[in-house]
Order: C-alpha cells, then structure tokens, then sequence
C-alpha cells in the first residue's frame, strides 16, 4: 500500500476541504481542487479511494482492538487513575452514556467513511478511466470498506441508518430511517458480496494494504462467525434466519469453501517465528492478509485525530514512565494493562506468551505502577525507542502497521467451521497454528471448541479479537469470562482499583447511540434499542 500510504495526507486534505463548502471570505483554494473540478482523472479517482481507506484506519481516540480488548477478559483499562479516558472506564464498568466520548468517535468515524464511500461511488463515473480495469477494482474496494463499516456500526450499536448516497440536504440526513439490525447486516452482505467478483487475488508490493479477494473472503468468515453466534445470544437483535444479501446466502458452506480457497490458493504461508509477526521492521509479511497501514510521514501534531496518519493507539500501550529497559521502549500510558486471567491461559513453554505480554517487574527498569496496574503490557504494540518520530509529536507518529486479518486466524476459523463436519480437518487446522508456536509435540489428537476457543485467545491476544469471540458464545459465558478477570491475587498491592467493575448483559456489550446525534436528528428519529441505555 505504499502508494495508498504515501498519499494519504494529501487525500484527506483535499477532502477536509470538502467539509465546508463555503469561508465567510470565499477565498479562493490554494490546492485548486474542489468538488466542481475533482473526480475528473483517474489520479482524482485514486486519490479519493485514498480517503475512503483512511476513514478506515483512523484512529480518533477510538480505536476498536483496544477498546474491545479493554471490554474482555484480556485486558483492564488502566492509565493515570480511574478518571483517566474515563469513556474506556465506562466501557470496562459497563457504565457508557449516551455522552460517553469513544461512542461518539467511532459513530463520527463510520459516518465519514460511509460519506467518503459514497460520495466516492456517486462520482467514479464520470471520472476518464485509461483502465476500465481500474473503475471496477475500486469501487470493489470502496464497497468492501463501506459493507466493513456498516459491520462495525452492527456490532457497536446495533440499530443505525443505513446511508447508500449523498443525500441532498442536511435535513435529509436528520431525516434518515434508522434501521434493525437483521437490515444493516443485509447491507454489510451486500457489499460485500458485490465487491468479491472484481477485487483482485493479490497485489503488487508497491501496494500492499490494498484490499484482495482473499481479505473479503476472510472479513465474510469472520462476520458469519459473529452473526451466527450473535443472534442465538441475543435473541433481541432479531437476527433470525440466515445472513443474506437478498439472492446469495453466507451459510456454513459457503464459509467453508471461502476459508478453504484462502488457505489453499492465498499463497500465504505462516512465519516460522511467531514473534517476527510483530517485528515493526518487516510488516507485510506472507501470513498478512489485510494490514492496515500506518505511517509517520505525515509528521502530526494535530491531536484532533483526523490529522494522525501513523498508528495513534501505540502510546496507550507503553508502561507509564518508562526509564531504563536496556532503552528498548519509549514512555506510554498504560492503558490495557494485561490481565491475569490472560497470562494465566498460556501453557507452559508457549513462546506467544513472551512475543505478546512484557513482564515488566521481570525486567531491568522503572517504570510507574499507575491504575490497574498488572505488571504486563502488550508487547505487540508497545512504543519502541527504534521507532520513534524525527518531527511532529512523539506519541502520535509510530509507523506501526496493524494486522486486521492474518493467516493463523483463519486456519482457526476454518478448524471452527468443520468441528462437526470434519473432526480431522478441524484438527489438522487447529495443529498449523499450536505446533508453529509450540512444535509438533504440541499437536493434539481430537479438537474440542474449548479448545479452539483457547488457541484464539493465545493466539490472537492484543489483537482485539477476544470481545467478540466472548459475545458470540453468549451474554451469560461473556459475564462469567469477564467477571472472573477480576479476580485479583493475593499479591497484588492495588485489589481496590479493580473493585466493583463487571460485565452487565444488558449493555449486549455494544455502545449506545451518541445522544448529540439523537438530538441533532428529527424527533424521534434515533432511539436506543440496548435496554441499558434506553
């Protein structure tokens, strides 16, 4: 994705642009570029898609892996003291607001990126294509991040409009049905299904991060998975039946031979060394599949979020004042400490556990023992002193890639998929992902859901997966999985930070809606469906 990546900061400001139509001076742009005279080149088309992919990865304080590992059993909020990012509190307390900030951020994020798509797609034709190859493979592209989007909106908050245009007027956005969520996840299939036939199997090197067949096929399993776990958890959703887009049906067949395709004709092969994963040096390795791409060339300092093109969520990772660590890790804030219950899961003489969890009273530093405090950090993503900025602000400019979907998970999505159908084949699965870690006399015999349940949790911890593998096993697994983090040792000098903080079922674990956005919408046009926030 280097062409994507590379072009980012100029894209967003030709479409930060577009965001007021009109200054009080009615200067004239400096750029030149507005919408009257956009959308004309094939670069123009480019240089759109560019947005769209950013409003993608942004980040805004809002990030889904760590909130979702923040909601798990894998992780605590942390940070300062219990008032520090108090919208991530609330999510660990099962206490969000309609006010509650990262609610209103990711809301704000899904919105732009649904306008960039569409705006996006409402334009491509009449741009002079010199490839009409490329017309098709991005407005793929396009629908693949808009039917992505549409899915997060589903998880997070459930009951959202479903926007497929520019719509005229403001008041016809304040104006916009909001729909159920058996609707929203129609559209997610949609998408989806329509970008499939003309996304390509691979790509160059000079743009890797751009989206395969291979990613939709993956994002498709990983979805199924959820919906159909999620709907029999939650039964008030009103997901019944299967997940369609109105012609084909995503039922376990067709998830299997989509896993099967990736694994067998992907071309992407696991790394030897699990660490080498997450070796910031060498991203965009063979077992990646769909990466989101970060980096510091944009320099930032603008804390908005919108501006911060390189991987913001870095910093909340780091131990608080850091000082010594052979000057290996920069100072962070930590957040998301690492549970417990998540150290404890790894067998003895896993090497994922030391790749994914800094022990850090083990190691040669001082660091300060802030508010749920464990002592473990998630390696994965700490800040690295290697790697820190030349210009803008240190902790906004780390060029960390993030690995949205890589191999290993889907070889244990498929060993899920044929549990029952094909016990050997579900275990041959499940074995490439254990025995590359552990070696081949840590391949089992038989395969157990537990067990491909424990193999995700290791497997993909840090890596904001274990929210939703919770979720779909259900409401009552999810309180009991949660709850049980808290359970402090004996040792620990800080019990009281973890105290009166536990999973409540009637949040569904999703978000409410931002109440701004009720109230800046007709009467009644939003309402809260999650009887926590009703």
């Amino acid at each position: 994705m280097k062409k994507i990546r590379y072009i980012a900061y100029a894209a967003i400001v030709i479409f930060g642009m577009q965001a007021c139509t009109k200054s009080f001076l009615e200067l004239e742009p400096k750029t030149g570029l507005v919408e009257d005279n956009f959308y004309k080149t094939e670069n123009d088309a480019f240089l759109a898609l560019t947005a769209v992919y950013q409003a993608l990865a942004v980040q805004n304080w809002q990030f889904i892996p760590l909130m979702s590992d923040i909601f798990s059993d894998d992780a605590f909020a942390g940070g300062a003291d219990a008032g520090d990012m108090s919208q991530w509190q609330e999510i660990e307390l099962s206490r969000m607001t309609d006010a509650n900030g990262s609610a209103s951020d990711l809301w704000n994020r899904c919105y732009t990126a649904i306008y960039r798509a569409n705006l996006y797609l409402e334009k491509e034709g009449g741009i002079t294509w010199t490839n009409p190859a490329n017309q098709k493979r991005f407005a793929a592209e396009a629908k693949f991040i808009r039917g992505y989007i549409f899915w997060d909106l589903a998880r997070h908050y459930g009951w959202v409009p479903i926007i497929t245009s520019v719509l005229p007027s403001i008041d016809d956005y304040r104006s916009v049905t909001q729909n159920n969520p058996s609707e929203v996840y129609t559209q997610v299939a949609k998408d989806l299904l329509d970008a499939l036939p003309d996304l390509p199997d691979i790509v160059p090197s000079t743009e890797v991060g751009r989206v395969t067949k291979y990613a939709a096929e993956a994002l498709i399993a990983r979805i199924y998975l959820y919906h159909t776990g999620i709907k029999t958890a939650i039964p008030e959703l009103g997901l019944t039946g299967a997940w369609t887009n109105g012609t084909t049906t995503i039922d376990k067949a067709y998830v299997q031979t989509a896993l099967d395709d990736i694994i067998t004709n992907g071309g992407y092969t696991l790394l030897p060394n699990y660490a080498d994963l997450f070796d910031w040096a060498h991203q965009n390795s063979s077992e990646s599949i769909f990466e989101l791409q970060y980096s510091e060339k944009a320099k930032s300092g603008d804390w908005g979020g919108w501006g911060i093109h390189a991987n913001f969520s870095v910093i909340f990772y780091g131990m608080r004042n850091a000082a010594g660590f052979g000057g290996v890790w920069d100072a962070g804030w930590s957040f998301a400490t690492i549970t417990w219950s998540l150290v404890n899961e790894y067998e003895a003489g896993d090497p994922r556990k030391d790749a994914t969890i800094f022990n850090a009273d083990a190691e040669s530093g001082t660091y300060l023992r802030a508010f749920e405090n464990t002592g473990y950090f998630n390696k994965k993503w700490m800040p690295r002193s290697a790697f820190q900025a030349t210009a803008g602000s240190r902790e906004l400019n780390y060029p960390a890639n993030f690995i949205d979907i890589r191999l290993a998970d889907v070889l244990l999505m498929a060993s899920e998929m044929y549990l029952t159908d094909n016990p050997s084949k579900a275990k041959d699965y499940l074995n490439l992902v254990r025995t590359r870690a552990m070696g081949a006399s840590a391949a089992l015999n038989t395969v157990t859901l537990n067990d491909i349940l424990h193999e995700r949790r290791v497997e993909l911890a840090g890596e904001g997966s274990r929210k939703w593998d919770l979720l779909r096993q259900g409401l009552n697994y999810t309180k009991t999985k949660i709850d049980a983090s808290f359970n402090v040792p004996s040792t620990a000098p800080n019990k009281q930070d973890f105290q009166g903080r536990a999973f409540d079922p009637q949040t569904y674990g999703m978000f409410p809606i931002p109440g701004v956005e009720i109230r800046n919408c007709n009467t009644g046009v939003l309402n809260q469906y999650v009887p926590k926030y009703k």
